[in-house]
């Protein structure tokens, strides 16, 4: 690649180089051709050349500068006469528009025209019109630079040119060894760090980070290191969080199991060996007792398995335009009968002209019975549940309250953990209605409120999107 860049170097000086001397010859001879002919007059006598007191003007220039080549030319071009070397001239004419457009253009411009000796060539060259007797006779046309010259020229300047190319290209190469050594040193010492951020990380370092220095690859293979070592590390503290959630469950799990087992089993074996003893009173107590647990059970292992679901297959969603209204009135009709019996009283507050929401059906009806059947087992005998359904710029606002016992301001934050309990012994509650909550409202991009104050309620709030026709 060098080698080509030095030939491609050399070339371009050699043109660079060839054209700049015809451009400074002809600038400085410029006026030679015009300063000629007022030394020579007349140029022609009765219509022909004065051929020889043109050669001695001719051969008087040529002995100041040898280099040059005088012709004579007639009004349309031809060649009449000339003074070159070897007489070697092969074109018996020369174009006359150079000519014309060195005498009427601009002096600063550079003006090429033929050489005579090497027909389909150009070069460098001076010319002034001859006018005698107000009659345009011809022209004084010097080329500037001979063959001779041209090719003695060129040899040296090939020479010194090819000498500038290779200490240019010894130059060129010793640049870029150093700089290639000193990139190489650089990169090694950026793969270095690299090797020992990731060594360390592979040994048990979590923390180890590799140093982002300036913009490019490296930085890039950095930053990317970097932040699948955080996602990673993220990855196992995720991963011993759930396996210490999953110890919290099994272990809350077997003691919720292991109650109403325990009861059940009891009752089943008093049953069985004093039936011979037992009233029919005691027996539908013992069987009423047996069904409640039983019942308890079935509503543990229902929700462990919702939940667990939920969690599972998080794309199980499936929303539909849904008439919230009439949902929230149904359940509410259905909670009236359980409610009747604790004199609790269930109130529905929404508008008729209420639109649609976009939700799952069934998830958005176990929200609604959760966070009900929730408020009933903390209320009290006259007390108060209302649902309130409000449209709210695009979607509509659920507020549910309740007159109850309310909440603790210190377990608010846990009160939609798995297995958190307002009341530790509380047999009837398995912990889990307001942990299925939060997920349903999750999977449907919606969050949950709550506010509470002890022995004055707790209001729940969350918000479902407008259907969008």
């Amino acid at each position: 690649m060098m080698v080509v860049l030095a030939v491609i170097f050399v070339k371009i000086s050699i043109d660079f180089s060839e054209e700049y001397q015809m451009e400074a010859q002809q600038k400085i001879n410029r006026d030679v051709a015009e300063g000629a002919l007022k030394e020579v007059h007349p140029i022609f006598i009765d219509g022909k050349v004065n051929e020889q007191a043109l050669h001695t003007i001719m051969h008087s220039m040529m002995a100041v500068n040898p280099s040059i080549e005088v012709y004579l030319l007639d009004p349309r071009g031809n060649i009449l006469t000339y003074v070159v070397p070897y007489k070697e001239v092969k074109s018996t004419e020369v174009s006359l528009d150079p000519i014309k457009e060195f005498i009427n253009g601009n002096p600063e411009e550079y003006v090429k025209g033929d050489d005579p000796r090497n027909p389909g060539e150009q070069k460098a060259f001076t010319t002034a019109p001859i006018i005698e007797e107000g009659e345009m006779k011809g022209y004084l046309y010097i080329i500037l630079a001979s063959k001779e010259y041209t090719s003695a020229m060129g040899a040296l300047e090939n020479s010194y040119i090819l000498g500038l190319g290779v200490r240019t290209m010894a130059l060129a190469f010793l640049f870029t060894t150093i700089l290639g050594l000193l990139s190489i040193a650089f990169i090694t010492r950026n793969i270095n760090r690299i090797v020992a951020a990731v060594k360390l990380f592979r040994e048990g370092d979590l923390n180890a980070r590799i140093p982002v220095g300036s913009k490019g690859e490296l930085s890039l293979m950095s930053e990317t290191f970097n932040s699948m070592a955080e996602k990673i590390q993220n990855n196992i503290e995720e991963l011993k969080s759930v396996e210490k959630l999953r110890r919290e469950l099994i272990a809350n799990v077997s003691h919720d199991l292991r109650s109403p087992i325990a009861s059940i089993q009891g009752f089943t074996e008093t049953i069985l060996l004093k039936k011979e003893t037992l009233t029919e009173e005691q027996k539908v107590k013992y069987l009423n007792i047996i069904a409640q647990n039983t019942s308890n059970l079935s509503k543990l292992v229902n929700d462990l398995f919702e939940l667990s679901k939920l969690e599972a297959n998080p794309e199980q969603l499936e929303p539909e335009p849904l008439q919230i209204a009439e949902l929230v009135q149904d359940i509410a009709d259905k909670f009236r009968i359980i409610a009747k019996e604790k004199n609790i009283s269930i109130n529905t507050i929404f508008s008729k002209s209420l639109p649609m929401v976009y939700a799952d059906i069934q998830m958005t009806d176990r929200v609604f019975q959760n966070i009900i059947d929730n408020a009933i087992k903390y209320c009290n005998r006259g007390d108060v549940i209302t649902v309130e359904l409000e449209l709210q710029s695009k979607q509509v606002l659920v507020r549910i309250k309740d007159t109850g016992t309310g909440i603790a301001q210190e377990d608010l934050p846990y009160i939609f953990d798995r297995y958190f309990k307002k009341q530790k012994n509380q047999s009837n509650s398995t912990g889990l209605g307001l942990a299925i909550v939060k997920k349903i409202l999750d999977l449907h991009k919606s969050s949950i409120k709550v506010f509470s104050e002890v022995n004055r309620g707790t209001t729940f709030e969350f918000g479902l999107p407008v259907y969008q026709a």
